[in-house]
């Protein structure tokens, strides 16, 4: 039962009677805006860039891809952008991410398409909860659906509902929290305080600051409540038994979010970076939360409106409605200013997320257009000649559908498979499980997220921080550092170039390549092996590469292995190899389904076998293309293992010649298990040599056991 003296948010009609035509022209437009909105939000869907905050994007979608990757459902999950601890950026409890991996899984597809079908569901599953509270507001039934398609055709509602992003997902939770709390004060009843617990925890943990804008609705109407126990003097206990209802809607929602700030604070706290990213240091610096002065600067409403402009419509239209229909339609002038004034609080409440983010706005533009919305039906119900209430409606329809279509429809249809050149050839030539550095880029995760590596981007104010430097490169010294990325005015950093250089391994001479403002950075051993693919491949023609001098001699040098390289250039060596040399540099590809050595005469690879060894299963061959190619091919190549004590002498342990043009049984990959019986102090050095001729003696090395 509904406790009488709450009917600011009640069900019954308005005292207009609405005739059946008006019903199925309300209906009708709502119809053509949903097919509009559905038509225009898929369109471009397959095209795996995300236009839109790219930066945000891309950071839920590399969560996403690692929770896929470590199939690591848990809330502490890794965002690899700010070097280690990896699990550092923890900002949300991850239901969004672990929807879009789980639907990725069971509908085979992308996790860009798994997201985007995420995020328009979620947004359709709260419009219900929409109409519903627009009925709280004495709002006819189908006129309700006139005001829903003012939402549906509102840009932000149909660009941000495709984006990877939780922002759907928390409004839909939102929106059934503050239907279900208002159905809660109104008729105490337990399922919807059931409805308002689940909506409101889980509208906490995916995104706080957009429940805190939903919060303020929530909180007139629970002291609307309580005045109206107070006007009708009910009593001290309605009173306490008004506060106990509200209360409980919310102490659950609440508890949880104090549990997450408790477990991640303090984990972002003793991050390297991420420290920025604490609950007290996102209200004062990200969101502008306890910074007074911009609230009423004129600067920050100068953004804001721009991402009016961006997102909604031109202020100017949305000004002069409001003034307008305030000023001349008094029956609903409280209903439109109330439900208005939650989108201008949500800006005063955090007034820098708002201004320099326009998909902030997908929280709060609902308010908005249901206080024009409320308008609409003011003028429907005046005298206004229906001609001219035609048109004045029409007018803001048609101003958000031109705002998106020359705006972020541009956009939306650039056909993209997202990143650049350099970070698909970082995607390709640098070992899955190693480690890139970024500087120039703050903590944007495009290029971690499109290259799919792990990396330690320096934020922007920390590049000349000498201890903050060091820290995040100790933090790294057990992990494979293949690849240091510059940006902009970062590639002339000298100083931090040099530090970096020295202490995991590149060559500071000269980029090992280059795509107009971006200078990428190899680590030495990988360098001729690079600089060679790029050579061959017609895939990366925006890259520039100045060939580095090779060492005088017949042969590279050889360079040590450290633990991090074995692990990540070497996981099919058993032992992990100490030693290597590549006559065109470390590279590996992939052949017949499984990460192969490139080991072109003259390689050389050295390891310390186990005191109990007894056999050697070796696997290698030759590339089809060596012995099939037209014109010249190959003539062979020697694979040898030689045993070396610490005295220098060496004796041979195997040694076998393919040539597979003309011995079929040559061809393949072949698979070798020697006898073997170590001596004291004795290393293994595998090596490939050539037959005659080094022409097209393209060989590989797949595994080596030693055991």
């Amino acid at each position: 039962m509904r406790r009488p003296g709450t009917d600011i948010f009640s069900d019954r009609m308005s005292h207009v009677t609405v005739s059946n035509r008006g019903n199925w022209v309300f209906a009708g437009i709502f119809c053509v805006a949903l097919i509009a909105h559905f038509y225009l939000t898929t369109a471009n869907w397959r095209t795996p860039f995300m236009p839109g905050h790219e930066f945000r994007q891309a950071q839920t979608a590399l969560i996403s891809y690692y929770i896929d990757k470590q199939n690591n459902f848990s809330p502490l999950y890794e965002t690899p952008v700010l070097g280690k601890p990896w699990v550092s950026i923890l900002l949300e409890v991850p239901v969004y991410e672990w929807s879009v991996v789980w639907l990725s899984r069971l509908a085979h597809i992308p996790h860009f398409m798994a997201a985007r079908t995420v995020s328009l569901t979620c947004f359709y599953l709260a419009l219900p909860a929409f109409y519903l509270l627009l009925g709280r507001l004495s709002i006819e039934r189908s006129r309700r659906l006139l005001v829903l398609a003012l939402i549906l055709t509102s840009p932000v509602y149909i660009f941000y509902s495709r984006a990877f992003l939780m922002e759907s997902m928390e409004l839909m939770c939102c929106a059934w929290f503050l239907l279900g709390f208002v159905r809660t004060m109104d008729e105490r009843r337990l399922r919807w305080l059931a409805l308002t617990i689940v909506a409101g925890t889980g509208a906490a943990l995916i995104k706080s600051a957009t429940f805190a804008v939903w919060l303020i609705p929530a909180a007139a109407y629970g002291a609307w409540c309580l005045w109206s126990d107070f006007r009708l003097r009910r009593g001290p206990a309605a009173v306490v038994k008004t506060l106990l209802w509200g209360a409980a809607t919310v102490v659950v929602a609440f508890g949880f979010l104090r549990w997450w700030i408790a477990v991640t604070d303090p984990i972002k706290a003793a991050h390297a970076s991420a420290w920025i990213f604490t609950s007290k240091n996102l209200s004062q610096g990200n969101w502008g939360l306890l910074n007074f002065a911009a609230r009423f600067s004129v600067k920050t409403w100068g953004i804001l409106l721009e991402r009016w402009r961006e997102a909604v419509m031109s202020p100017w239209v949305v000004g002069a409605y409001l003034v307008a229909g305030l000023a001349a339609f008094r029956e609903i002038r409280w209903r439109s200013l109330g439900t208005a004034a939650v989108f201008f609080l949500a800006q005063l409440l955090f007034p820098f997320a708002y201004a320099y983010q326009d998909y902030y706005f997908y929280a709060c533009a609902v308010f908005l257009l249901a206080g024009l919305g409320i308008i609409f039906l003011g003028l429907l119900d005046s005298r206004t000649p229906r001609i001219l209430c035609v048109l004045l409606i029409a007018v803001p329809f048609i101003a958000q559908l031109l705002t998106y279509w020359n705006g972020y429809r541009v956009q939306q249809m650039l056909v993209s498979n997202g990143g650049f050149n350099y970070t698909e050839a970082l995607k390709e030539l640098c070992p899955e499980n190693s480690v890139i550095i970024v500087a120039g880029a703050d903590w944007a995760a495009m290029v971690p997220y499109y290259s799919q590596r792990k990396a330690l981007m320096i934020r922007n104010g920390l590049e000349f921080d000498g201890a903050y430097i060091r820290r995040a490169m100790d933090d790294l010294a057990d992990e494979d550092v293949s690849a240091l990325v510059l940006i902009g005015d970062l590639r002339y950093n000298q100083p931090l170039l040099q530090t970096i250089a020295a202490r995991f391994n590149f060559d500071p001479s000269a980029p090992t390549f280059s795509q107009t403002y971006t200078d990428i950075y190899f680590s030495r051993p990988y360098i001729d092996g690079v600089q060679l693919r790029l050579r061959s491949s017609l895939k990366y023609p925006e890259l520039k590469f100045t060939p580095r001098n090779k060492p005088s001699g017949d042969k590279a040098e050889p360079f040590a292995i450290s633990s991090a390289l074995a692990r990540s250039s070497f996981p099919n060596i058993s032992p992990a190899p100490f030693q290597a040399r590549f006559t065109f540099g470390l590279d590996r590809s992939e052949f017949e389904g499984q990460m192969v050595l490139s080991t072109h005469p003259d390689t050389d690879l050295w390891l310390t076998p186990a005191p109990a060894a007894t056999t050697i299963e070796w696997d290698f061959g030759m590339f089809p293309a060596a012995y099939e190619r037209a014109g010249d091919k190959t003539d062979g190549v020697e694979f040898q293992i030689m045993g070396e004590t610490v005295d220098g002498n060496r004796r041979e342990i195997y040694r076998r010649l393919l040539d597979p043009l003309h011995v079929a049984g040559d061809r393949g990959k072949q698979h070798q298990v020697i006898p073997y019986q170590p001596r004291k102090g004795e290393v293994l050095i595998f090596s490939d040599r050539p037959n005659k001729s080094y022409s097209y003696d393209w060989t590989y090395w797949s595994r080596i056991e030693v055991k």
